[in-house]
């Protein structure tokens, strides 16, 4: 089994692996894996007409994906444990939807130890709720979004091909903001939101840069995820403009996905405040989690 590594010239098979069935884990996204290819050293093999992805986070042991397609998943998944297990390491499969999850156990009952990981819940919405944001419920994020227009002067435009100087700057200003240092997630995250823009006409997403006073003060990227759901990847904004956040997000949703049902704002990392902020905006429903780890002597 070959695993190799991911790069822009994969985009068009891994997206005809993921397409033929509908995941609504947003871990499933071409566009995700390429941003986080370096942070995660992902690589992918081709394996009895599936596809698996595998992960190898620094310091860590490599982790699965759940087969993809339509070929023999249980086949796929007995030769990628072979594989980890020949070179020892502990066969892991992690990012499992519910459904996923069920299929493994059914094809390989008694043999995983499977438990949910509520960090890596995916917070999906009613695109209608985050764009009008009515009700009670949603009244303090419509009273941000009303004080920003308010006091700034403010513009919103598209992102194009034209706009990598411009969108790093911003990315680096709100990279300074932040307390903590540099880590080695956001400087990889800084390299691909660089080479997404350079290349925006081929991954096919979408992005919104915001403006506050001729400054530029918040920008997101995303795309169309399924027939019904966009899903939203990169979404920055300078802390000191007031209701930057709840700007960018409400206007690129009304310009750009409004005719889509749902809208997938990934998962809160378990960090406390992005946990509280996406709860606060009162999800439809989450999207589970879980891991598997193989029970055993590594054999299928």
């Amino acid at each position: 089994m070959d695993f190799i590594a991911l790069d822009i010239s994969h985009k068009a098979l891994i997206d005809s692996y993921i397409k033929a069935q509908r995941i609504d884990s947003s871990e499933f996204s071409f566009l995700t894996f390429y941003i986080w290819r370096k942070a995660f050293n992902i690589t992918f093999a081709e394996s009895h007409g599936c596809l698996v992805m595998q992960f190898r986070d620094n310091g860590y042991p490599p982790s699965l994906r759940f087969p993809l397609g339509n070929g023999d998943k249980k086949a796929a998944i007995r030769e990628a444990c072979a594989h980890q297990t020949e070179r020892g390491f502990s066969p892991r499969f992690y990012g499992l939807t519910a459904d996923m999850a069920k299929e493994l156990s059914e094809m390989f009952p008694d043999r995983f130890k499977i438990k949910a990981t509520r960090d890596y819940y995916d917070y999906v919405y009613f695109t209608k709720n985050l764009i009008e944001l009515s009700g009670k419920a949603l009244h303090s994020k419509r009273n941000h979004l009303n004080r920003f227009k308010k006091t700034y002067d403010y513009k919103y435009m598209p992102i194009t091909q034209g706009d990598t100087d411009e969108i790093m700057e911003s990315y680096n200003r709100w990279l300074s903001s932040r307390e903590a240092e540099i880590d080695y997630y956001l400087a990889a995250e800084r390299e691909s939101i660089r080479d997404i823009i350079n290349n925006f006409d081929i991954f096919g997403c979408k992005g919104a840069k915001l403006y506050a006073n001729g400054r530029l003060c918040a920008f997101t990227i995303g795309e169309q995820f399924s027939s019904d759901t966009a899903l939203i990847h990169i979404e920055k904004a300078d802390m000191d403009v007031y209701g930057a956040y709840a700007a960018i997000n409400q206007m690129f949703l009304e310009k750009e996905w409004s005719h889509l049902k749902y809208v997938n704002r990934e998962d809160d990392f378990g960090l406390s405040g992005l946990r509280k902020a996406k709860q606060s905006y009162h999800p439809a429903f989450m999207v589970e989690k879980y891991q598997a780890i193989l029970i055993g002597d590594g054999t299928l």
